[in-house]
């Protein structure tokens, strides 16, 4: 029996109030319905009241320490993504300008996030986006294999992009086809996109990337359950995806959305002013829609609209009154609506379930392991040359030491 995970918003409320609820307070603002990082994220103040007790002897000075990371830019700011500069470089300054610093102490002090790159999504993009030709020795098309080698490396070349794992649908069919066989399979799709999976799954690793291969589950829960797992432990985490179902693990501006292409990052308000709804009820609202992406056909009759509306006031399927005269709403084609949702009850649970991600994906790394600490060269090169890429004509620009 496939386990019923807990909402990620369940989850965030255990990890306690540093959260926020979106409110005035919370550091963030709305523009466009993209998230952005102002100067009154309160970061600043946070970390120079914790001088204190971080760093010995910084009681006499502690405005030294703050001049500090001010005038080395350590905050930095990306005038599109709003993300800081690497933590490796504020750690060097810090470890070589502040007596009795520690590693450890340079980790809590400097900002920190975590990346995470869907890795199906990004091959997708690379064999549609690109219209050129990269033949392998064996004779076939890879240049969606080229594309997200370099587009990843891009990724890694942005401020503040310092820990980062992909993810991969290694198998596009996973434990959802058994509970619903019409659920998206790899019939159909490209074979010259399909057989680059694996070596999309190398291009990364050549590069120094933590891959996740996913065989029972899916990408999407893989990139849910490390958001989740780690979300305490870093500023933030970005998951790099644009799919509307990765949205229901946004918690305020904890954990956030990023779609590369528009250069846009969306947080919780981000998330009601694209569906008026919030996240924890993403996965009821697919339920009713539908997700053509991945085969769930939804209720007849249901649109975003509608399901907007009465998720907005109804956030959970089991909450939606059966009469449609108790929902107080004012719905096109209410009792039709109800009465539809009335006659597909197993199926709609059946959806939800189907589009719920899941938080229990195993995940065996820790964070540190996650850190990019840049190309390791004879991976990268014995890559090339398996590929037949010309690795002087890729733009590495950090090497491992």
């Amino acid at each position: 029996m496939i386990r019923r995970c807990r909402s990620p918003t369940a989850r965030a409320g255990e990890l306690g109030s540093q959260f926020g609820d979106g409110g005035p307070d919370s550091g963030s603002k709305r523009a466009g319905g993209s998230f952005q990082l102002l100067p009154n994220l309160r970061i600043p103040q946070g970390r120079r009241n914790r001088i204190g007790h971080l760093i010995p002897g910084s009681e006499q000075s502690p405005q030294r320490i703050f001049d500090l990371f001010l005038r080395r830019s350590v905050f930095g700011r990306h005038s599109s993504v709003g993300v800081f500069e690497s933590i490796a470089e504020a750690a060097k300054i810090l470890l070589k300008d502040v007596p009795g610093i520690t590693w450890l102490i340079c980790r809590r002090i400097v900002i920190m996030r975590l990346h995470l790159l869907d890795g199906t999504y990004e091959l997708f993009r690379s064999h549609f986006g690109r219209k050129d030709t990269v033949t392998a020795p064996d004779g076939h098309d890879i240049h969606a294999t080229l594309g997200i080698l370099e587009s990843t490396l891009a990724l890694l070349r942005e401020p503040g992009v310092t820990h980062l794992a992909a993810s991969f649908d290694t198998v596009i069919e996973s434990f959802r086809n058994e509970m619903f066989p019409m659920y998206k399979s790899s019939a159909g799709m490209d074979k010259e996109l399909l057989r680059q999976f694996p070596f999309a799954e190398g291009a990364l690793e050549a590069i120094g990337v933590v891959v996740w291969r996913n065989i029972e589950y899916e990408a999407d829960d893989a990139l849910a359950a490390a958001a989740i797992k780690w979300v305490d432990d870093v500023e933030q985490v970005v998951i790099c995806s644009p799919d509307k179902d990765m949205s229901q693990v946004v918690v305020g501006d904890r954990i956030v959305t990023y779609n590369r292409r528009e250069q846009k990052i969306i947080g919780e308000d981000g998330v009601v002013d694209k569906f008026g709804i919030h996240p924890e009820s993403i996965p009821d609202y697919l339920a009713l829609v539908g997700d053509t992406a991945d085969g769930v056909p939804g209720l007849p009759g249901w649109g975003a609209k509608s399901a907007s509306t009465v998720l907005a006031k109804f956030p959970r399927l089991e909450l939606i009154p059966s009469e449609s005269a108790d929902w107080g709403l004012t719905v096109r084609g209410a009792p039709k609506l109800a009465e539809t949702l009335a006659a597909f009850q197993e199926e709609v649970y059946l959806y939800r379930e189907l589009t719920t991600l899941r938080l229990d994906a195993p995940i065996e790394e820790t964070l540190d392991e996650l850190e990019w600490r840049g190309v390791p060269k004879d991976p990268f090169h014995a890559f090339c040359t398996t590929m037949g890429f010309d690795a002087a004509a890729i733009n590495v620009h950090r090497w491992a030491e």
